[in-house]
């Protein structure tokens, strides 16, 4: 006899079915939101906190500025040139300072040639620079000229002398630099001393030496010409020096001078 029932057919799969109000199907649709509402929160209490902290660094009063320190070879520049700029930012937060402004105003000083200004933790000013070095005097003027040829106009002047005088074209500082150096090296030798060195605009030559004596070179055969009054000199020259207004080396086979004139005897009576 065989018993007929209903029972699973062999490999389907059961369904169940989960109430709508279950909190399975809650997790499922809150769960997602909560975890980006999280994130958003924890976003916003960074930012908050960046923001305090931000406002906290730039607080006026907070990380004052206290020190200043000036690091470089100063000759014509002293610090008490330097810290009366640096001055009126002591004080100021070590993190909104701008030292911007600073550089500017160092840098507008004559004799600085380079600087370079930065925050040094946690309260320091500090100003490295390099000062200009100065070759000689520029024209009439008291403008100057340094070792680069650059012209510049000092303030102050605290090297001590005698500086060389140059005069000539614009344009013309680093050349006159250059020939001053070869004319001085020629002279050492015989004991002149180059004290004014003049091209005119007509590219001719004037010198000055440390006895008065006054040279006219002329516009050709600079070299051959210096080299003939450096042979002659000591020979022929050197005894009558005080009395010699000026040599004049513009000519092919020797030069003339010029004898300053002899001030009147006075007579009796």
């Amino acid at each position: 006899m065989t018993r007929i029932g209903r029972g699973r057919r062999r490999g389907a799969t059961a369904i169940k079915h989960e109430a709508v109000g279950s909190p399975g199907r809650w997790r499922a649709v809150v769960g997602p939101w909560l975890r980006g509402l999280g994130v958003v929160l924890a976003l916003a209490a960074v930012g908050f906190g960046v923001h305090i902290g931000s406002q906290k660094l730039r607080d006026p009063g907070a990380f004052p500025l206290r020190n200043v320190r000036v690091e470089g070879e100063l000759r014509n520049l002293t610090e008490a040139d330097l810290q009366p700029l640096a001055q009126e930012y002591l004080g100021l937060n070590f993190f909104i300072a701008n030292l911007d402004d600073l550089h500017t105003a160092l840098a507008a000083n004559s004799w600085v040639d380079d600087v370079a200004v930065r925050r040094w933790w946690p309260d320091t000013v500090d100003i490295r620079l390099r000062e200009r070095i100065a070759f000689g005097y520029w024209g009439e003027q008291q403008d100057m000229v340094d070792v680069n040829g650059r012209r510049f106009h000092p303030t102050t002047l605290r090297q001590p002398g005698p500086w060389p005088r140059l005069s000539g074209p614009d344009g013309r500082e680093k050349a006159l630099i250059k020939t001053w150096q070869e004319v001085q090296t020629l002279f050492d030798p015989i004991g002149l001393k180059l004290e004014k060195l003049v091209q005119d605009e007509r590219r001719a030559w004037w010198l000055t030496f440390n006895n008065g004596l006054e040279v006219y070179v002329g516009r050709e055969r600079f070299e051959e010409r210096l080299r003939r009054l450096a042979l002659v000199y000591p020979k022929v020259l050197a005894a009558q020096a005080d009395r010699i207004a000026v040599v004049d080396l513009r000519y092919v086979n020797g030069f003339a001078v010029r004898w300053k004139a002899v001030p009147p005897v006075p007579t009796a009576g």
